[in-house]
């Protein structure tokens, strides 16, 4: 075909032999299709070079065509590789279904910002990233019957959709490795304790440490914030006492980046004083010198579910809540 012409679903629909509605229904994935025929019409939209009408099509089903993506507005956030990485598995699945992404960084201290957003009919449902256990205005989204999906972020109601990382595993991995190596005094650096990854992260710590039968020291937790220039800061007290730990493991990597500038400047040696362990396994983390071990957690496949899970919702394909977990790993480098 000329590809200077623009093909219609009319075109796709006189070569597949089917009516507009039967291709339309392939085109917005709705499961009233035989696997035959869908085969047949995708086959043709591929080789026809069939590009959708955007406009149109979100008239014709009153939608938008839209997924927003809820960041909280900060210095840098556009510079976050964790955010980053989520945000590439969400774009891989929306695209494949013609949608686009409206990314809206809000300021969490303002409620308003979240219901404008909702109420100005821009989107067709939300992915929220670094969300507060505390933020109240999520009850209301959920009464609205909005489309959501939490992302590295657990609530237990019946009425959220999230997927999550296995952290407490994750964070067990660690001192479970750290163990191997001979360490025995651990630290830690945990992350927001308004995050339930930062709380799942802390109680992980501790519960591994009794597993070990090892000594929990209160003196030894750091506030890191999920924030580099804090867990430098904070970690300062660890290397003034006569008695250190020998191990830190940290709630995530840019903390744990924070925490080996800080040992380095006290003139500590990492791994040879102290073993370091990060979570999440950023690009940078097998950069940074000593290149840094951490626990992976699947960043890109975060992003890939959220955007199947919220299309589920949208689409009507989901009739059940979804809690999902995903798998850890454990990444060994040179700073343990």
């Amino acid at each position: 075909m000329n590809k200077n012409i623009k093909v219609t679903i009319s075109d796709i629909a006189r070569e597949a032999g089917v009516s507009k509605m039967t291709v339309s229904r392939v085109i917005n994935d709705a499961s009233n299709v035989a696997k035959k025929t869908r085969t047949k019409i995708q086959k043709l939209i591929k080789e026809m070079d069939y590009q959708p009408n955007l406009i149109a099509r979100s008239l014709s089903n009153k939608r938008t065509m839209t997924i927003g993506i809820l960041v909280p507005k900060r210095e840098k956030i556009f510079l976050d590789n964790y955010i980053a990485q989520i945000l590439a598995g969400v774009s891989e699945i929306i695209k494949k279904h013609d949608y686009r992404i409206m990314l809206f960084p809000i300021d969490i201290e303002d409620d308003s910002g979240y219901v404008s957003i909702v109420r100005g009919n821009l989107i067709d449902g939300l992915i929220l990233l670094k969300i507060s256990s505390d933020d109240t205005w999520i009850n209301s989204l959920a009464e609205i019957d909005f489309p959501f999906v939490f992302v590295n972020h657990r609530r237990e109601d019946e009425k959220f959709n999230f997927v999550d990382s296995e952290n407490k595993k994750g964070i067990k991995l660690a001192v479970d490795y750290l163990y191997s190596l001979g360490r025995r005094d651990f630290a830690f650096v945990a992350g927001s304790m308004n995050e339930t990854n930062g709380v799942d992260r802390l109680n992980g710590f501790k519960e591994a440490l009794k597993d070990k039968k090892l000594i929990f020291n209160d003196e030894w937790i750091i506030k890191g914030e999920f924030n580099k220039d804090i867990a430098f800061e904070n970690s300062a007290k660890l290397f003034i006492k006569k008695k250190k730990p020998d191990a830190i493991i940290c709630s995530d990597d840019y903390m744990a980046i924070g925490v080996i500038d800080r040992i380095i400047k006290e003139g500590f040696r990492v791994p040879q004083d102290f073993s370091v362990i990060g979570f999440d396994d950023i690009e940078i983390a097998s950069y940074i010198n000593p290149a840094l071990t951490t626990i992976r957690q699947p960043l890109h496949e975060l992003g890939v579910r959220a955007a199947s899970i919220l299309l589920n919702i949208i689409n009507k394909r989901n009739v059940n809540t979804v809690h999902e977990f995903l798998e850890v790993e454990l990444i060994k480098r040179d700073s343990c």
